[in-house]
């Protein structure tokens, strides 16, 4: 029961700051207001979390868990399915998970110590937004050698090119608001892939 128990705070901890980075920004989810959207003192956030930087991880690790398993994934997805099969889904995962960061990203580039243990932390953990990219990149470059994907382009760019699209689509929702953007995301992944396949394919 009283695992239960804190199982139910930790999750509403996490849910509160996630709603609070969204609603008010970054600067304004401090451990107070969490604690106080959690229903919950604010001693109890360091229980479960060292600071405020490790729950930021710990929220962004567990929302999004299942895009960093597709990452985790791509280099041994070479061979399988279709190459744009595996870029698109590749892509609108990717949307739907810089569209869930832009808030919390954005917020980290105002709070320069908060900005500095995010790098360290990537430094230390190897892993953050490069990893996406060397994974990425590997996935395609395994397609190069079964003959899948032509020799004649660079993974690194293509993986950056189409990364990277992904990240500007959703910081263009978050910026200018959905209504402003007609076309659904699963297509827009769709047309993107296709128009860097026409330079990927042998």
């Amino acid at each position: 029961m009283r695992a239960e128990r804190a199982a139910d705070t930790r999750g509403s901890i996490l849910r509160a700051a996630e709603q609070l980075i969204l609603d008010r920004g970054l600067g304004s989810a401090t451990t107070k207001e969490i604690a106080r959207a959690a229903g919950c003192a604010e001693g109890s956030i360091y229980r479960y979390f060292d600071d405020k930087h490790a729950l930021f991880i710990e929220l962004v690790g567990t929302r999004y868990a299942g895009f960093f398993e597709l990452v985790e994934s791509l280099p041994r997805r070479a061979g399988t399915s279709t190459v744009r099969r595996n870029l698109e889904e590749v892509a609108a995962a990717a949307i739907d998970f810089y569209y869930g960061i832009v808030p919390m990203a954005g917020g980290a580039l105002a709070e320069h110590e908060f900005l500095r243990e995010h790098r360290q932390f990537f430094h230390k953990e190897n892993t953050g937004p490069m990893k996406f990219i060397r994974r990425l990149s590997e996935y395609l470059r395994a397609e190069q050698r079964q003959g899948r994907v032509a020799e004649r382009i660079s993974p690194e760019h293509a993986a950056q090119l189409i990364l990277g699209a992904c990240f500007a689509r959703a910081f263009l929702l978050r910026f200018l608001g959905e209504g402003t953007i007609e076309e659904p995301n699963d297509r827009f992944a769709r047309e993107i892939v296709k128009t860097a396949l026409r330079g990927l394919e042998p």
